[in-house]
């Protein structure tokens, strides 16, 4: 299984704002910076993350975004099934496989999928940065 750059990004963006004081915005050029992303594409993400309530968002000057609930509120799985827009590992249909009628290869990987997310779903945005004072050093956060 393997997540799209969305969704990584999403996870990184997640993590970064959840090490920040509460009251603190984070801002758009901060995490382009600190993950050396392209503005327009970490734009679209926290625009998704905001709209799915994962993020509040302010915009204009001085806006920026923070945690719309808590680190321990932010399920993995369900954020993962909700940035990914397919969860299937193989395409059959495209193009049409021969051996699609008689295969049993869709539903063991269709298994392992659900096996994937249902070990994410046992964890939270806050067992991500558990190692808290790590991350922040790593970052260049100041405290």
């Amino acid at each position: 299984m393997k997540l799209t750059k969305h969704t990584d990004y999403a996870l990184r963006i997640l993590m970064y704002t959840a090490l920040l004081p509460e009251d603190q915005l984070l801002s758009i050029q901060e995490v382009t910076d600190a993950y050396d992303l392209s503005r327009n594409h970490v734009m679209k993400i926290v625009q998704k993350l905001g709209r799915e309530g994962y993020l509040s968002t302010i915009r204009g000057k001085g806006g920026g975004f923070t945690l719309a609930k808590s680190a321990q509120a932010i399920n993995l799985g369900e954020l993962v099934m909700c940035m990914e827009t397919t969860m299937n590992v193989v395409e059959c249909d495209r193009p049409l496989c021969r051996l699609s009628s008689g295969c049993r290869l869709k539903g063991v990987l269709a298994e392992a999928a659900a096996a994937f997310i249902a070990v994410l779903n046992r964890y939270s945005l806050a067992d991500l940065i558990g190692n808290r004072c790590d991350l922040i050093r790593l970052l260049a956060i100041a405290d």
